[in-house]
């Protein structure tokens, strides 16, 4: 009796005509895309059969009006044989697909809108492909044009008995290219090689790849390697927010399994740096998510910017002059999606000139728009400076300036290393705890509030230089070249409020002489407003009067003298007339070094 009532359902199944769902396939394709998709024609080809073979011709999507108009998808003929049980519960498992005549235009605007979606980008688990038996493409071409990532590409694709092939031309931003990408035949389950090549003067990027199955570029494994120009190219493939840079070249291994990726024996270099290193990228709920690995035997941070960038920042200086607070952007506008851990090792850092600054140590965490790096370490020549930095974005819209916070101690530094042309040396400490919005280092510390101290102690000094800070113009211009005196402790202090620090206390004490200095620094622009004044601490025989200006900036301090009627001579002049009246004058006492530094040192 069963068998009597599925007998003719099965042979209704086996001889359905399929052609007179041609109307209900077009519906659901028009709600899927969110436009009137229109076939042709829809027909079984062959007669009877649980595994029927369905010919589609002249399908037509229609393009997003926002990207232009004309057609998305454009589909001359397709012949699909398919089983029919799956089918009937809902899943479309093609064993065999021929395509002739297939056209799209794919396309992505700034803001993020794909014509190929319905509504906003959507994160799948990367399924990969359907298991198919014979693929076969002819005459198709995809042309995609993205105007977030500045790139397009026009190439033809071909599928057939004797493999893949995708080829054609692109571009990467200002930058002419070329595709092409082989692999074997498609058929059966097992694992599917394939290489990918985009090359060009500009980049030449090469993958030798295995997918888990034919087609299934969500899970794979990859040898990749890669030449730019500019780190910048090899980003506008990848999407990761790399910066531009100097002339790279990289090569890794790479597991894809649908949103994670794992990075191994990354290696190379940009510009004069070498980089090796492991990461793992992880994407969850529209999130990226890194943890990784990044060391160098050598490092220059001028490879982080190409020569565009070090003609622009040539300009800056020639405009502001030499300042010691570096112009490093620190704006996050392009990490916003981007979460994770990075542990950085630089064994030898490389600079253009003099630097005390050797190595450099750090834990990279970024967190939803907050980047720290609580454990940072600077080794310099002698000692290092340790301590947190942090750059807060959070709740700001795009532009905004973020929070700068930065919170160094230099320990067992020596004095020699920051001034090695100056012949001064000491023991020497300090700490900087500053906190200011800006969109780079520099304009961040033009307005921050906070305090900065340096502290150098037990040291020498030429003895020229110590006489000349007592203001004894006789013995600093005779004492001998090679005769040295004591230096007992440097002493600076900084209390700054939003871009103003005040010196408290501000002082240079020798064997022979104490100056004490007073006034301000304006942070922004680094310019000086200060005033010394230098007493000895033995009799003098012609002592400067008066106290000594000093302005300019940081990096270019200006010295202005004493004022006196007739300039110069007249204050040398009114110094030579006080030497013979023969009038006691104030001589200095040894300043308390030890409070001195305690209390600079104190924050």
């Amino acid at each position: 009796m069963l068998v009597a009532l599925l007998l003719p359902l099965a042979i209704g199944v086996a001889a359905f005509p399929w052609g007179v769902l041609d109307g209900f396939v077009a519906r659901r394709l028009s709600t899927s895309f969110g436009r009137p998709v229109t076939i042709g024609s829809l027909e079984r080809i062959d007669r009877f059969g649980f595994t029927p073979t369905l010919r589609i011709g002249d399908l037509r999507i229609p393009q997003a009006r926002w990207a232009g108009g004309g057609d998305l998808a454009r589909l001359r003929r397709a012949d699909v044989t398919l089983p029919v049980w799956p089918l009937l519960i809902g899943h479309v498992r093609p064993q065999v697909v021929r395509i002739d005549g297939l056209g799209l235009r794919l396309v992505r605007a700034k803001d993020g809108r794909e014509s190929w979606r319905k509504g906003p980008t959507t994160e799948g688990e990367g399924g990969g492909s359907p298991h198919l038996g014979v693929l076969t493409i002819a005459h198709s071409r995809v042309v995609y044009q993205d105007a977030k990532r500045d790139r397009s590409a026009d190439v033809a694709l071909e599928v057939n008995g004797s493999g893949v092939r995708i080829t054609g031309t692109g571009r990467l931003l200002d930058a002419p290219v070329r595709i092409d990408v082989r692999g074997p035949a498609i058929g059966g389950d097992g694992r599917w090689p394939f290489t990918a090549a985009i090359s060009g003067a500009a980049i030449d990027l090469r993958v030798t790849a295995t997918a888990d199955r034919a087609l299934d570029i969500a899970h794979l494994d990859a040898r990749v390697t890669a030449r730019a120009t500019n780190l910048s190219y090899i980003d506008a493939i990848i999407e990761a927010g790399l910066p531009r840079t100097q002339p790279v070249r990289l090569s890794a291994r790479v597991r894809r399994d649908g949103r994670d990726w794992r990075i191994s024996a990354l290696s190379g270099m940009i510009g004069r740096s070498d980089i090796t290193g492991n990461a793992t990228i992880r994407k969850r709920d529209g999130r990226h998510l890194i943890d990784g690995t990044i060391r160098a035997k050598q490092f220059d941070f001028d490879d982080l910017s190409d020569a565009r960038g070090h003609v622009v920042a040539a300009a800056k200086r020639a405009r502001a002059g030499k300042r010691l607070f570096p112009d490093t952007a620190i704006d996050l506008d392009e990490s916003g999606n981007t979460d994770g851990t990075l542990r950085l090792h630089a064994a030898r850092l490389l600079w253009p000139g003099p630097s005390p600054f050797r190595s450099l140590d750090g834990t990279l965490r970024l967190d939803r728009s907050r980047l720290t790096i609580d454990d940072l370490r600077l080794g310099l020549i002698h000692g290092s400076m340790v301590g947190r930095v942090e750059i807060d974005q959070r709740g700001m819209a795009p532009g905004g300036r973020p929070m700068f916070r930065i919170d160094l101690r230099l320990r067992d530094g020596r004095l020699m290393d920051f001034a090695p042309d100056a012949g001064i040396d000491g023991a020497m400490a300090g700490r900087m705890k500053l906190a200011g919005p800006g969109r780079t280092i520099r304009a961040a510390i033009g307005s921050s509030t906070g305090h900065i101290a340096i502290v150098a102690r037990d040291g020498v000094l030429p003895a020229r230089t110590a006489e000349l800070l007592g203001q004894d113009l006789v013995k600093g211009l005779l004492a001998a070249k090679d005769k040295e005196a004591s230096l007992r402790c440097i002493v600076m202090r900084l209390d700054a409020t939003n871009g103003l620090a005040i010196a408290n206390p501000m002082l240079i004490d020798t064997g022979r002489a104490r100056t004490d200095v007073k006034g301000r620094i304006l942070l922004n622009g680094e310019r000086l407003d200060l005033a010394a004044q230098g007493l000895p601490k033995g009799n003098s025989a012609l002592r400067l009067q008066g106290t000594i200006g000093i302005g300019g900036t940081i990096k270019a301090p200006a010295i202005m003298l004493p004022a006196a009627k007739g300039g110069k001579l007249g204050l040398i002049l009114k110094s030579i007339g006080r030497a013979i009246d023969d009038k006691p004058e104030p001589m200095a006492t040894d300043a308390d070094c030890n409070a001195l530094a305690q209390k600079a040192l104190a924050f």
